[in-house]
């Protein structure tokens, strides 16, 4: 599918929100992670993705604050990792969303 042209004027928390959240992908990984915890593995079972594709999604929606696990970055070689939805971050990203698209 061709990218879309940005307009000029839309504000940069606007253009960060779309990128991150935009994807039907990432949208799947944030609704099923809030409504239980799973690993990248379990997760990709779930929603029928390939786990490296999952995985890729996983580090951009942790480096947006979207999703938080219960293991440092640091520490998760050969552990198991929990990721979860930070829902009231996704909340905030929706607000930021709501309030352009809403003229507000």
């Amino acid at each position: 599918m061709p990218r879309l042209s940005t307009p000029g004027d839309m504000p940069e928390d606007v253009l960060a929100v779309i990128d991150v959240i935009g994807n039907n992908v990432r949208t799947e990984i944030l609704r099923c992670l809030a409504q239980e915890a799973m690993t990248a593995r379990d997760l990709a079972d779930s929603i029928g993705v390939h786990v490296g594709s999952v995985h890729r999604h996983l580090v951009l929606l942790e480096q947006h604050g979207l999703i938080a696990t219960d293991v440092g970055a640091g520490k998760r070689q050969g552990q198991t990792v929990l990721w979860r939805t930070d829902t009231f971050k996704v909340a905030v990203c929706g607000a930021v969303w709501t309030r352009y698209a809403s003229g507000e």
